[in-house]
């Protein structure tokens, strides 16, 4: 598999001649690359650590985005509520839809945990995103369409 920091620099390349398509499938691939990467370095404690790490701030990030919203109680609908809701939804994509590929064969961490409790909190936010009438296509924790 090709080196994800190249395709990256492949990618960004091909925006610039407005290529999207090309662009769009270059940069699938980096992510596909990377991924592979990172679960190679699953085998390693240190890095299977820093990546637990990763999720755990990753975590707590968008849960820092829910209580702020809860505490500034915006108007349900209204844009600090749809600005909020949309921020944490973001946050938990990155975590269910990249992060949760990857397995730690070794058991040198807790990402099954991890998983489960991000695809919770991912829940938690799809009530608030579906409130705040977010216009974009909403994917559950497991990268599914919902239909709605």
């Amino acid at each position: 598999m090709e080196d994800w920091k190249s395709l990256i620099d492949q990618a960004m390349q091909q925006e610039h001649t407005d290529d999207l398509i090309a662009a769009y499938t270059t940069y699938g691939g980096a992510v596909r690359s990377a991924l592979s990467n990172a679960q190679l370095l699953l085998g390693d404690l240190e890095a299977a650590q820093i990546m637990e790490s990763i999720y755990g701030a990753l975590v707590a990030y968008s849960q820092q985005v829910m209580i702020r919203m809860r505490a500034e109680d915006p108007e349900i609908g209204g844009v600090d509520h749809a600005f909020r809701a949309g921020q944490a939804y973001g946050v938990s994509c990155v975590l269910n839809h990249l992060i949760d590929q990857l397995t730690d064969v070794a058991s040198l961490t807790n990402l099954q945990s991890l998983d489960d409790f991000s695809d919770t909190l991912h829940d938690e936010i799809l009530i608030q995103a579906r409130a705040a009438g977010l216009t974009v296509e909403l994917l559950d924790a497991k990268g599914d369409m919902l239909d709605e």
